[in-house]
């Protein structure tokens, strides 16, 4: 389940450039980090919280840690992850790029074994204005320019799109009431499905923006679940991606998780799928906001 507002966090792998830069805008947006791990960096502090070796020790010095962010290179992912999971946190926002897919697929398994949640990898995080939580790069250091509270989730492939949805949401009068990068690597621990599910109980939401991209099945998984009624919330849902149906088909593009095979994957595809299940889907990104008012009317 999504964190609630009150949440203990630590960072692992805070005292790199990445993490330091990071932290002085998470704790300012109001997010309690209450410790950081870094092996052999033990005894450190970076803006006034305690660096520990490892999350075990953390945890004995501090008290119980509610969930970690990552700032940590993709070959120490795995590791890390596993970590924090044996010391008993059961979510995790992990934002490296490119996690080796054994790694991965190995960690996601192993979190659901445990009961535990990850976001990620490859995410910018998430942030949840009425709760004053900012976990990641979500927003940078001016996140109230994009993200204000509301009752739209948006949910979104990229962190970037997330920060300009919101902002176009911003603009109209609208307020979000999560905003989280599900993650652009080949696999990740929580998708559309996933999180859409966490925030059907949700009172703060009254609908979704799903900002999904060519490749991959997340946006497929979606038509799927509204079909079976087991996702009742309006969603608006944009698909990225279709100038490149003119490439070649050797030409990479965007994600590690944008993967076409067949009509699997293609923009155009999920389109038609997510219309089929009834969702609301925007053909040009300006449309979204006009959609959004539509359902909240």
């Amino acid at each position: 389940m999504l964190p609630k507002s009150g949440i203990r966090i630590l960072g692992q792998g805070m005292t790199g450039s990445e993490g330091a830069r990071a932290l002085p805008w998470m704790m300012d947006y109001g997010t309690d980090i209450v410790a950081g791990v870094t092996p052999g960096k033990g005894g450190l502090e970076v803006n006034g919280v305690p660096v520990f070796n490892t999350v075990s020790e953390a945890i004995s010095k501090i008290g119980f840690v509610d969930a970690s962010i990552q700032f940590v290179p993709p070959s120490f992912v795995k590791n890390a992850t596993i970590e924090a999971i044996d010391a008993g946190i059961k979510f995790h926002i992990v934002q490296a790029e490119k996690v080796p897919t054994k790694d991965t697929t190995y960690i996601v398994s192993y979190a659901r074994l445990k009961g535990a949640q990850i976001i990620g990898p490859n995410t910018a995080g998430l942030i949840s204005p009425s709760r004053k939580l900012k976990m990641g790069l979500m927003g940078g250091g001016n996140p109230q320019k994009m993200f204000v509270p509301g009752s739209i989730a948006v949910l979104s492939k990229s962190g970037s799109m997330a920060a300009e949805i919101s902002l176009q949401l911003k603009k109209r009068g609208k307020g979000i009431s999560w905003a989280i990068g599900i993650g652009g690597d080949r696999i990740i621990g929580s998708d559309f499905v996933d999180l859409m599910l966490d925030l059907e109980d949700d009172k703060e939401t009254d609908c979704f923006v799903m900002f999904g991209e060519l490749g991959g099945t997340y946006e497929e998984r979606v038509a799927e679940f509204v079909k079976l009624d087991k996702i009742k919330k309006p969603i608006i849902a944009f698909i990225g991606g279709e100038f490149t149906m003119t490439l070649p088909s050797e030409v990479q593009f965007g994600h590690a998780g944008a993967i076409i095979e067949g009509n699997r994957g293609n923009p155009e595809y999920k389109r038609q799928v997510l219309a089929q299940a009834g969702v609301r889907v925007a053909r040009e990104f300006d449309q979204i906001v006009g959609l959004v008012e539509e359902v909240l009317k």
